[in-house]
């Protein structure tokens, strides 16, 4: 790209130490599971979790609120396709964001957690 100096990771080899990306996420479903079937026959599930979560460390009484677009794919994404709004989830996966080069920067889509493990807590 002209001139821009782009980091080790960007050029096809990843450390071992960058390599580890493993998250674990509670939240309650607040949006209808977004469902569907790629041209390719595999199907997708994309959902929305809201977490709230109040910690003692690093601070008393700490307040941790996040909102995680999650998609599921293949059977997982069956299993959960009629999820309903409300259902409190578990997930355990890896963080991927999509990533593509436009006016020679590299610009940065929205920030997913690809699901492995879904585990429905409570609906």
């Amino acid at each position: 790209m002209a001139g821009e100096t782009r980091p080790a990771c960007f050029s096809g080899e990843v450390e071992e130490t960058l390599a580890a990306n493993s998250v674990e996420l509670a939240g309650r479903l607040i949006e209808p599971v977004d469902f569907r079937v790629t041209p390719a026959g595999r199907a997708v599930a994309t959902l929305e979790l809201e977490h709230l979560s109040i910690h003692d460390d690093p601070e008393p009484g700490l307040r941790l609120e996040a909102r995680m677009v999650v998609v599921a794919m293949g059977a997982l994404a069956e299993q959960y396709r009629a999820c309903a709004v409300g259902t409190t989830l578990r997930v355990q996966g890896r963080l991927n964001q999509k990533r593509w080069i436009r006016d020679d920067r590299i610009r940065w889509g929205r920030l997913e957690l690809l699901a492995i493990q879904i585990q429905q807590l409570s609906s």
